[in-house]
């Protein structure tokens, strides 16, 4: 149980993250050395960001709900 309680909890503040955090500064983490120009992420990568961020947060508390049950 403590392993799924450890991957609950960093599931659910790495989506916490991704949502809080503009996607600027997670493009500029990860994504800005790939690119020659560097103007900065797409409204799609910033939606997808998002929706990626909410899906972790969402599946690290389930599993946080389910390790402490």
């Amino acid at each position: 149980m403590k392993q799924e309680l450890t991957a609950g909890i960093v599931l659910a503040l790495l989506g916490v993250s991704l949502v809080i955090l503009s996607p600027e500064r997670w493009w500029t983490l990860t994504e800005k050395w790939k690119t020659d120009d560097g103007k900065g992420p797409s409204a799609a990568y910033a939606l997808i960001l998002r929706l990626l961020g909410a899906g972790f947060a969402l599946v690290g508390g389930l599993l946080i709900k389910w390790a402490v049950k």
